[in-house]
C-alpha cells in the first residue's frame, strides 16, 4: 500500500510540475497543442506577458542533439528572463525572443547573425537561423514558429548559401513551397 501511495504522489507531482513548467508550456504553444483559454490561463499562472511582441527564431545545427550549441544559445540569452529557449526536435533550438516596442526586423537580423557567429566561434558549430514575423500576442507565437520553420525549409532550397533566413524575405519561394 505504501509503494502504491508513493507512486500516486510521484505521478501527481509530475502532473503539478507540468502545469507550472514554462519550458513545457512554450513547447506546447509552439506545436499548437493548447486551447486558446489554456494559453491565457497558463500564461497568467506562469507570469508570462500575453501582449508582448515576440518573434520565433529556429537555430538548426548540422549535428543532431548538439548540447554545446544549446548551452551556448542559453548563455547568450541568460540575462533576459523574458526570452525562452527550448528544443522541439533533435536538430533545432528554438528561441522565442520578446521584443521591445522600438525593435524591428533589423534587430532580429542582428540577433540571428550574433547567434550564428557565436555558435561558429565558441561552439565550433555551423548553424542556420530562420525567423518568422513579429507577433503581438502570445496566441500567435505558433504562427511565427511555423513561418520560421517554412523559412528554414525554403531557405535550404533557394538560399543554400545563406545562414540567416527571414520569412518575410522568402518572396516567390514561399509560394512555390
Amino acid at each position: 500500500v505504501g509503494k502504491m501511495a508513493a507512486f500516486q504522489i510521484q505521478n501527481l507531482l509530475v502532473a503539478y510540475k507540468e502545469r507550472f513548467d514554462k519550458d513545457n508550456f512554450i513547447k506546447n504553444l509552439l506545436l499548437d497543442n493548447l486551447l486558446l483559454v489554456d494559453i491565457y490561463n497558463r500564461s497568467k499562472k506562469l507570469y508570462i506577458d500575453v501582449d508582448a511582441r515576440r518573434c520565433v527564431c529556429i537555430i538548426e545545427t548540422k549535428n543532431e542533439k548538439d548540447s554545446v550549441a544549446l548551452e551556448t544559445v542559453r548563455t547568450l540569452f541568460s540575462g533576459n528572463k523574458k526570452d525562452f529557449i527550448t528544443a522541439v526536435d533533435e536538430k533545432s533550438i528554438i528561441l522565442v525572443k520578446e521584443l521591445e516596442e522600438k525593435q524591428g526586423y533589423e534587430d532580429i537580423e542582428k540577433i540571428a547573425r550574433t547567434i550564428v557567429d557565436m555558435l561558429n566561434t565558441e561552439a565550433m558549430v555551423k548553424a542556420t537561423v530562420a525567423y518568422g514575423t513579429i507577433v503581438k500576442e502570445i496566441k500567435e507565437v505558433s504562427r511565427s514558429y511555423k513561418e520560421a520553420r517554412m523559412a528554414l525549409d525554403v531557405g535550404k532550397i533557394f538560399f543554400s548559401t545563406k545562414n540567416v533566413i527571414a520569412y518575410n524575405n522568402l518572396g516567390i519561394g514561399r509560394l512555390i513551397y
